[in-house]
């Protein structure tokens, strides 16, 4: 892969005044993020260092300078976008400077349609080597070049407090979503790895963040009219396990401000992913709080106990399940079975009565038989989720399951994909008939 490296230098200045002074020629940058919320996110906060520094940030579909696509892996239909997406930034502008970052870019080598290929590692460096880039080919003044110096000065001496505890990569601005609701990243990575999956192998093992950065841009993005929040992260489940294995040095300690009161964590880190929903929700002026795709595992009754009375913690739990057959969930190398996923339900619905349960299933797991599939069926029928994803089984290069045996034909594939989506259409008209006559907040 072609990455531009950072090689000018410069002594002192203002990126912002470089800017205005080149008004007359503003550079069009646009952004696109295929996947998860977590993409979403950071393609977001890079979108919003751009636009603070001056740039034009138009949509993808226009004609631009240069292109930023925040790709996925997670499927070959989603590796098959990110490369028809490539191609029609080169006819909109075939001088433009394409961008590839995330979980595809990671995994593959993408030089034949990118300038610049970034992973999921370094991310926090795009904008420096996309202003190299630019000030390469001449499109802007190396007097760019001193405003990302400033920048990485700053960010070397925050890594300098915080890297002894967390690997977490922060990213150059906040993430101002397009949206009514923000996107808040809080967690990267995944030390599980399940059959099918190749995000763990494209996004690294877990590494949380710290809680103080969390809540400061929580806070800012308050500031900018946001009430209601999204918690996102490759497996929220893991948030805070690496804090335990770092921690050791007998740091911990209660901060004075007043979002930590009463929480067991330390200048870095906190405790758990509740740690986190509670002091947002100190946090005046967030009105909902939304969890990300979860594990089953993380709905303890400790865990729970500790978030019933979060006000603004809205009741929708998106639990991640993958199948209703133990035998497949054994052969995925999941963490559930029915019968744990069946319990963490229950306590969910005791604790918050009408909460609303989403998942994802994959239809064509190889070796799944008709029984299986049935099996997963009627515990969709038992469970009565809100909302389901479906996902046909798509296999991933250098996965567990992508050698595996009795690989199911794309026609039954197809055929089990179209019942259960016809299933979770069922259910979900179920669960807005259930609701009829309620009151709810909006």
């Amino acid at each position: 892969m072609r990455v531009y490296k950072r090689d000018c230098q410069v002594e002192s200045g203002s990126l912002r005044r470089v800017v205005k002074a080149r008004e007359e020629n503003v550079i069009r940058i646009a952004f696109a993020s295929l996947g998860c919320k977590t993409n979403q996110y950071e393609t977001d906060a890079l979108a919003e260092w751009f636009r603070r520094h001056g740039f034009s940030v138009v949509d993808d579909r226009d004609k631009a300078e240069v292109y930023v696509l925040n790709t996925c892996t997670v499927t070959a239909e989603a590796e098959r976008k990110a490369r028809q997406l490539f191609r029609r930034y080169r006819k909109l502008n075939e001088q433009a400077l394409i961008v590839a970052c995330g979980c595809y870019a990671q995994r593959a080598d993408l030089s034949d349609m990118a300038d610049i290929a970034v992973g999921t590692f370094g991310r926090s460096e795009i904008h420096a080597l996309i202003l190299d880039a630019l000030i390469m080919r001449g499109a802007l003044s190396a007097d760019y070049c001193t405003a990302f110096m400033d920048v990485f000065a700053e960010r070397a001496e925050v890594q300098s407090i915080l890297g002894k505890f967390i690997p977490y990569e922060e990213l150059p601005a906040p993430a101002i979503s397009s949206e009514t609701r923000a996107f808040l990243k809080v967690q990267d990575g995944c030390d599980h790895r399940c059959a099918y999956c190749a995000i763990s192998l494209a996004r690294g093992p877990s590494r949380s963040r710290s809680l103080p950065n969390i809540l400061k841009e929580a806070q800012e993005l308050v500031a900018h009219g946001f009430s209601e929040f999204v918690l996102t992260g490759t497996n929220l489940n893991l948030y805070g396990s690496d804090f335990l294995r770092r921690r050791g040095a007998g740091t911990d300690g209660e901060l004075s401000s007043p979002e930590f009161s009463g929480l067991s964590v330390n200048s870095v880190a906190s405790g758990d992913l509740s740690d986190v929903i509670i002091a947002l929700n100190r946090i005046e002026g967030i009105r909902r709080l939304r969890l990300g795709s979860l594990e089953a595992g993380l709905m303890t009754q400790e865990f729970i106990d500790k978030i019933v009375d979060v006000e603004s913690l809205c009741p929708s739990f998106h639990l991640s399940l993958q199948s209703g057959s133990d035998r497949i969930l054994h052969a995925m190398r999941r963490r559930d079975t029915r019968d744990s996923y069946r319990d963490a339900v229950a306590r969910i619905r005791k604790a918050f009565p009408g909460a609303g349960i989403t998942t994802d299933l994959i239809v064509g797991f190889p070796g799944e038989t008709r029984d299986d599939f049935e099996e997963t069926l009627s515990f969709c029928d038992e469970i009565g989720f809100l909302r389901i994803h479906v996902f046909r089984f798509s296999s991933r290069p250098g996965t567990l399951a992508h050698k595996m045996p009795h690989q199911v034909p794309s026609e039954v594939v197809a055929e089990r994909s179209e019942i259960l989506r016809a299933k979770a259409a069922q259910l979900a008209e179920d669960a807005i008939r259930e609701r009829l006559g309620q009151t709810r907040d909006i």
